[in-house]
């Protein structure tokens, strides 16, 4: 089974944020360097602050939990294998209609393909629980930093926040990671995150409830 290996790809895109601050009018002027825009490398921040670095240790100790559970299917995996070529074997010359109709036969590809199934159904819960997790937690990293980002955006006098791998090119004045970093890193309440495996059926719940949520009503 395939596992992810690195969660930074999905990073920007659950971290990335427009963040409106208009009571930041005030802050602008000082130094000449007050800008309406700021930038930050959201991979960064996750891969290089004490909170991002806290994340990916907490989600590879999830990694190799699910890699052992998904070892322990290789048993099973071998024997499925093994009495698909047996019956193949002893089906070498029938016609799948033959096969289907015939009594010994018939019912031995019918429980293969239950057990096949269910096989199947392991697995990809076991990547399903992985991509919840990894899902939730950045979700999680990103409700932490938005008021670190918000506090340095007032600081700046900026009223928008984007990620940097959205911007072709910017002027270091302009790019706030490091700030972002060091404001994490000097708070222990956003040093450390809660991270543990979530089944796969959280995020198909949570889908399901923002799907069926009203839309906001028209001003």
């Amino acid at each position: 089974m395939r596992l992810l290996n690195s969660i930074c790809a999905v990073a920007a895109i659950a971290a990335a944020a427009v963040v409106a601050a208009p009571e930041a009018q005030a802050q602008r002027g000082r130094n000449n360097q007050a800008t309406t825009v700021v930038v930050i490398d959201y991979q960064r921040v996750l891969a290089e602050s004490a909170l991002g670095r806290d994340i990916q240790a907490r989600l590879q100790a999830v990694r190799t939990e699910i890699s052992a559970e998904a070892q322990t299917l290789q048993p099973e995996q071998q024997a499925i294998e093994a009495e698909s070529q047996r019956l193949q074997a002893g089906t070498r010359n029938m016609t799948p209609e033959q096969i289907r109709n015939n009594t010994t036969w018939g019912p031995q590809y019918q429980a293969l393909a239950q057990r096949l199934e269910a096989f199947q159904r392991r697995g990809q819960g076991l990547q399903g629980d992985l991509e919840c997790t990894q899902a939730i937690a950045l979700r999680d990293f990103d409700t932490t930093i938005s008021p670190v980002v918000r506090r340095v955006m007032e600081e700046r006098g900026a009223g928008v926040a984007l990620d940097s791998r959205n911007v072709q090119l910017t002027l270091p004045t302009f790019d706030v990671t490091n700030v972002v970093i060091q404001q994490l890193d000097q708070n222990a309440a956003t040093r450390t995150a809660n991270v543990t495996r979530r089944p796969v059926a959280e995020c198909a719940a949570l889908m399901q409830q923002q799907q069926q949520a009203p839309a906001p009503a028209a001003q």
